[in-house]
């Protein structure tokens, strides 16, 4: 299922909602799995964009996430991302794309 995601944050900080209203979403397939990451050093559940093509993600992952709220035709993503070696605050609005 494809999806518009915004990201809500920059580097931890939240995004004013006057900001927010000129994100340009970004459409994709969002897959959540469990999984071990090296930068936790454990087992956490993981969400990600899904791209076919080799190499680097479209945008950090989100480590330890957690669907904080969902309606009929969204849901909100929160967990933490790596960026440059620091973890920092993320959330993800993701509205079903038709």
């Amino acid at each position: 299922m494809y999806f518009l995601i915004v990201r809500r944050r920059e580097r931890g900080v939240a995004i004013p909602p006057e900001q927010m209203r000129k994100v340009q979403a970004l459409r994709g397939q969002v897959q959540i799995k469990e999984s071990h990451c090296a930068a936790l050093g454990r087992s956490t559940t993981t969400a990600w964009v899904f791209s076919p093509a080799p190499g680097a993600d479209i945008i950090p992952r989100l480590l330890d996430v957690r669907i904080t709220g969902m309606a009929q035709n969204g849901m909100n993503l929160t967990g933490l991302e790596d960026v440059d070696g620091a973890l920092y605050a993320q959330s993800w609005w993701c509205r079903a794309d038709q």
